[in-house]
């Protein structure tokens, strides 16, 4: 087993090391924190420990944080309020565990989801990613997968570095387990990633480790009026536009170019939307955006509405349960190679 020391003033107490670090960053979650925690404390995988930052909430988290007192839970209050890139790096600081799982405020983890995620790893030194099938759920009782990329086809596994870029960031970061010494690795989150780490964490990874997926649902990613997502668009995509920018030389020019104007059309839309900078908005979207893409997003989101209706996405079909192995060996399930050599990064 292994073993861990902390310093307590001048006592030292040795503990067992967990294998699993689940990182929580809460700002004003009371809301939806007894559901989620509730949810770490239903896994059916127990070797973990729970490190709880709560990043200067002015609600009741930090009471209902306290209600669960269990030793593996490790409740830490930021100093200062601090952005959420920045606050996740912190986090990760305190953890000791070999993998790091993560799990926001507002999402609900299925009770065997680390303990599937743990088994597709087992002696598998060459994976420093683990996802799952997400599937997203409003208060009104809408469903819809997270990734409409794969809505209806297997999760990617093995080198899914270019697929980042093609596809976007198609994981959600509460369905994902990270290797503790690949996030060392990567040097972490730098400071410029504030509002969205999780695009720049998969892509540093991916570049150096294998992936591995579970099919099935794993995780409820809960969507309502007040998520972070509806407030930082326009940071979360000048973000994405770092991340392009630094492994463009390492992409086919012409997917480096889709992604940058893609992202560089929503930050257009969100400054459109702005009296004081609609008029740098719309320049941004006619010399380096794509009008054809943003108009052509309502009649996308249409086409896949109409096709849920026509067609069973994957979660709908298999739900919780195992996909059959024969679907996962047609699909490349079984392909656990490493990327290949690759260029470094633009710094």
């Amino acid at each position: 087993m292994s073993f861990w020391l902390t310093s307590t003033g001048h006592q030292l107490t040795i503990g067992a090391m967990p294998r699993v670090s689940i990182i929580m960053n809460v700002r004003n979650g009371a809301a939806s924190l007894h559901a989620a925690l509730d949810s770490v404390f239903a896994q059916t995988f127990t070797d973990w420990e729970l490190i709880f930052w709560d990043d200067c909430s002015t609600d009741n988290s930090a009471k209902i944080a306290s209600e669960y007192t269990d030793p593996k839970v490790r409740y830490l209050l930021s100093p200062e309020v601090t952005p959420l890139g920045r606050a996740r790096e912190l986090a990760i600081r305190q953890a000791k565990g070999e993998w790091l799982a993560f799990l926001d405020q507002d999402d609900i983890w299925l009770p065997n989801k680390l303990q599937k995620q743990i088994d597709l790893v087992e002696g598998a030194s060459s994976v420093g990613l683990i996802y799952g099938r997400t599937v997203m759920f409003s208060t009104r009782g809408r469903e819809r997968d997270f990734d409409h990329r794969h809505e209806f086809q297997p999760l990617p596994e093995g080198d899914i570095f270019e697929r980042l870029f093609i596809d976007s960031c198609f994981i959600s970061m509460s369905s994902a387990v990270l290797r503790r010494s690949a996030v060392e690795k990567i040097g972490g989150i730098p400071e410029q990633f504030q509002v969205s780490p999780d695009y720049h964490l998969f892509v540093e990874i991916a570049r150096l480790y294998s992936a591995r997926a579970v099919q099935e649902v794993v995780c409820r990613y809960r969507l309502h009026p007040g998520s972070m997502s509806h407030y930082n668009l326009r940071r979360m995509h000048e973000e994405a536009l770092l991340v392009v920018d630094r492994w463009a030389h390492c992409l086919k020019p012409r997917l480096a170019a889709r992604r940058r104007r893609i992202h560089e059309s929503i930050v257009a839309l969100a400054d459109m939307r702005h009296i004081g900078t609609v008029g740098s908005g719309t320049l941004r979207l006619f010399t380096i955006g794509s009008p054809t893409f943003l108009f052509s997003r309502p009649f996308a989101r249409a086409f896949r509405a109409i096709r849920r209706r026509v067609r069973r996405p994957y979660w709908r079909i298999y739900g919780t349960s195992t996909i059959p192995k024969e679907c996962r060996e047609s699909a490349g399930f079984e392909d656990k190679s490493l990327p290949g050599d690759r260029c470094s990064p633009n710094l």
